[in-house]
């Protein structure tokens, strides 16, 4: 196992397939000597990672932006709560805004959630009546999320109902933009298999531009921040 831990230490994360192929045992037999060992390791998703990152999940640049702005990403959270219906597919996108939407959903609504980010499947696994699918990949710790590193079909087996994507700019002219490459192209593909897309952003967003840009403002029916929601 310190073969094991010191590749999660290294990755940040380690898909418990990966880990046996890494030992040369069973996926079986990684679960069990998990279950029995010292603690020091945990599952989450399908992903193994340290047991400390319970408490400190996320990065640390990851966890000072989420500070900012609270209450606004949070209001921007609870307007979109109407949209939601028991038994609709949900993508939630990464980023420190939307992890406030999945902790308002009530704990009774049967739900389907498709993510990619850390800090939102672990507040998806507190919820009892809500089916996890977490997209796998190679760790991207500035984010907390996972990026395919080859091909990865698992989002085309979803027709999902409602997207809820974030978003680091805002502009009416330049359209909707992230950070990295990467998110932009499966902030991309998850829109395309969603029946719904709305773009959860608190005012501080607006009239900023970043690098990677994945979206027009007319792709969206709907814009939800601390004002409500509002139409494109």
């Amino acid at each position: 196992m310190q073969l094991l831990q010191r590749a999660v230490a290294r990755d940040g994360a380690m898909h418990v397939r990966a880990a046996a192929d890494l030992l040369g045992v069973s996926e079986m037999t990684v679960r069990r000597d998990l279950r029995d060992g010292s603690g020091s390791l945990q599952f989450l998703g399908g992903h193994i990672v340290l047991s400390q990152e319970v408490v400190r999940r996320a990065p640390y640049d990851l966890s000072a932006a989420a500070d900012i702005n609270q209450p606004a990403k949070r209001a921007a959270c609870a307007a979109c709560l109407p949209l939601v219906r028991a038994e609709d597919t949900l993508f939630v996108d990464c980023g420190t805004t939307l992890p406030h939407l999945v902790a308002l959903l009530p704990d009774d609504m049967e739900l389907t959630v498709i993510c990619y980010a850390l800090n939102i499947a672990d507040m998806v696994v507190r919820k009892p009546n809500i089916r996890l699918v977490l997209l796998g990949g190679a760790y991207h710790p500035p984010t907390a999320s996972f990026y395919p590193t080859e091909e990865d079909k698992t989002l085309e087996a979803y027709a999902i109902t409602r997207a809820f994507m974030s978003a680091a700019g805002v502009d009416e002219r330049l359209g909707v933009s992230c950070t990295t490459f990467r998110e932009a192209a499966l902030k991309r593909a998850a829109m395309a298999r969603a029946q719904s897309r709305v773009l959860v952003a608190d005012r501080s967003k607006f009239g900023q531009v970043q690098a990677a840009s994945f979206a027009a403002l007319t792709d969206f029916e709907h814009i939800a921040s601390e004002s409500g929601l509002s139409r494109p």
